[in-house]
């Protein structure tokens, strides 16, 4: 069954005529898979379909499934990566203290999130890459934001998961952020730390090093910026 909803979605989003048409498949076939996941979560079979659902189901279906799972089942390689991004996302969600990380500057020296926390009241880590559309979109509201805040609200931090140095320099040249950037490679790896699984994902910090929000949309990030 998940295989025949699989294909079938696949082959609808490649005709459909827009991107609210292609978001609509995606949230019908998220729907239906988990459905049918939840239905069979007993049978080791759904390990598969567990590792190719993660990344698109909420905190709550992630619970969900996480507290019904027997503990063995997660020993498989695929499963215990999942689990180990499932325990980095609870580590770093909102009310707890954030794990600082390291990555290289545009002129290839090291920076910490440490350095940046505490510099304003509020710090926005952005994890993205130049390939990704939806972080490129994403690019133009944080501008906004940031450009309209009141004075020492907000500081943003861009990590940027691309390896291709050139392809990253390239974006930053076209997409001009005024605020830091830093980028991984194989000796820095943030995204693990904060149980990224998908991009753009942002993770706000305040003042004091806490977590306040995870992947904030841009109006609950206007709302805490300015309704306080």
């Amino acid at each position: 069954q998940y295989k025949k909803l699989t294909e079938s979605t696949i082959a609808q989003m490649e005709t459909a005529a827009s991107r609210e048409i292609v978001d609509s498949l995606i949230d019908n076939y998220v729907q239906l898979s988990y459905a049918l996941l939840m239905e069979n979560l007993a049978d080791v079979e759904t390990d598969s379909i567990i590792i190719d659902l993660y990344y698109m189901l909420t905190p709550e279906q992630k619970e969900e499934v996480f507290a019904q799972v027997a503990p063995e089942r997660w020993e498989t390689e695929g499963m215990k990566k999942v689990f180990e991004k499932y325990q980095a996302e609870l580590r770093t969600a909102p009310g707890q203290p954030y794990t600082d990380i390291a990555a290289l500057k545009q002129d290839s020296t090291s920076m910490k999130l440490s350095e940046v926390v505490g510099t304003a009241d509020y710090v926005l880590v952005d994890f993205w890459a130049s390939w990704c559309g939806p972080c490129r979109r994403l690019i133009p509201v944080l501008k906004d934001v940031y450009a309209s805040q009141p004075k020492g609200r907000l500081q943003i931090l861009s990590c940027s998961c691309d390896r291709d140095e050139d392809a990253w320099r390239q974006a930053l040249e076209e997409e001009q952020m005024p605020w830091p950037q830093m980028r991984e490679d194989e000796q820095y790896v943030c995204n693990d730390k904060y149980g990224v699984v998908g991009i753009p994902t942002t993770i706000l910090i305040d003042k004091e090093g806490m977590i306040v929000a995870r992947n904030p949309d841009e109006a609950e990030l206007e709302q805490i910026l300015w309704g306080e």
